[in-house]
C-alpha cells in the first residue's frame, strides 16, 4: 500500500520520535503492518492555540502523534502516516492506527473540545478512512474496533468525559460522510474567479457565470485550498487557510521581510535569514503598529 498524508494539514513538523514502518511488535517483527486499519483519538488535556507549540512538549515526552487539531480546528501533521507514531502505549496500536490529539478548550472535566476542532476531527477521520480504505469507524469497546481510545493499551483517563460522551456520535457523522460520494461537493465561484491548469501554474481561464459548481477534489498548498472541477477545466482557489509564522521556516521569513521591505520598514536581502537588519525592521514595525493602536 502507498501511504499518503491528510490535505486538510496546514502545518507539519515531523517530530523524530517515531519508528520509520509500521511494525507491530518492533524490533522484534520482520514484517511491516501495511494496511492502517484503525484510528485512535486522544484529548489533549490542556489548550492548544498554535500548533507549534505541541513540539517541545512532545519532544520532552518522546511522545508523537500523526495529527494535532489547535482549538481553532487547525491541524498539523507531525508524523507521516507511513510511519508508527508513539503516542497511545501499544506497538500493536500504534503500527494499525492513525492517531489524532484534539485539543481541549477548558483544561479540567470534561475536558470539552470547541465545536472548530470538532468539526475538523470529523473531516479528518472522513478522509483518512477513504485514502486507507477503512470502510465503517465503529467502537467496540475493545482493541478490535476500528476506532480505538489510549485506555484501551494503558493506565490513562484519555480520552476524558466530552470525547467518551461522544463517540457513538463520532462514528455516526464519520460514517455518514463515507457514504457520500467521494470529494464531491458544490461551491459558488463568483464570476472573474481565475482557473489554474495546475496548482501554482498559470491563469488558463476564469469562471464565467456565478453560479454553484461541482468540486471533485481538494488540495492545501501553502495555507491555500483549492478545488478541482468536476469538468475538467483545472483548479480554483476555494479559500486562505488560516496560518501560523514560523520563524525557523525560510520560506516563512523571506515572505515576512519581503513585506517589510514593501512597507518601509528596510531590513535588506530577502534571504530568510532573521538577521540583526531583519529584527530591527521587525521591532519597528511592531512599535508603530503599537502607536497606531494605542
Amino acid at each position: 500500500m502507498v501511504f499518503t498524508n491528510s490535505p486538510l494539514v496546514i502545518y507539519t513538523y515531523i517530530l523524530p520520535n517515531k519508528n520509520i514502518g509500521r511494525y507491530a511488535d518492533f524490533p522484534n517483527c520482520k514484517e511491516p503492518i501495511n494496511q492502517i486499519t484503525k484510528i485512535t483519538i486522544h484529548h489533549y488535556a490542556g489548550v492548544v492555540r498554535n500548533l507549534k507549540d505541541y513540539i517541545g512538549l512532545a519532544n520532552s515526552r518522546g511522545e508523537s502523534c500523526q495529527y494535532l487539531i489547535d482549538v481553532n480546528g487547525n491541524i498539523g501533521l507531525f508524523c507521516d502516516e507511513k510511519d508508527r507514531s508513539w503516542c497511545s502505549s501499544s506497538s500493536w496500536n500504534d503500527s494499525r492506527a492513525i492517531t489524532i490529539e484534539v485539543s481541549n478548550d477548558m483544561v479540567g472535566e470534561p475536558w470539552s473540545i470547541s465545536k472548530a476542532s470538532y468539526d475538523a476531527l470529523i473531516k479528518l477521520c472522513i478522509d483518512i478512512c477513504k485514502r486507507n480504505g477503512i470502510k465503517k469507524l465503529e467502537f467496540t469497546g475493545d482493541k478490535n474496533g476500528s476506532l480505538t481510545y489510549h485506555y484501551m493499551f494503558a493506565a490513562t483517563a484519555c480520552p476524558a468525559t466530552w470525547v467518551r460522551n461522544h463517540t457513538q456520535e463520532i462514528c455516526q457523522k464519520v460514517n455518514a460522510g463515507l457514504s457520500e460520494p467521494v470529494g464531491l461537493y458544490t461551491k459558488t465561484l463568483t464570476s472573474g474567479t481565475p482557473i489554474y491548469k495546475e496548482i501554482g501554474g498559470a491563469v488558463t481561464s476564469t469562471i464565467s457565470v456565478t453560479t454553484k459548481y461541482t468540486i471533485v477534489e481538494e488540495k492545501v498548498v501553502e495555507y491555500v485550498k483549492y478545488g478541482r472541477l468536476k469538468s475538467g477545466a483545472g483548479w480554483v482557489e476555494i479559500e486562505k487557510l488560516k496560518r501560523t509564522f514560523d520563524i525557523n521556516k525560510a520560506s516563512d521569513v523571506k515572505e515576512l521581510q519581503a513585506a517589510l521591505n514593501a512597507h518601509g520598514f528596510n531590513c535588506g536581502a530577502v534571504d530568510g535569514d532573521v538577521g540583526k537588519n531583519t529584527t530591527n525592521a521587525m521591532f519597528q514595525a511592531l512599535c508603530e503598529l503599537w502607536l497606531q493602536i494605542k
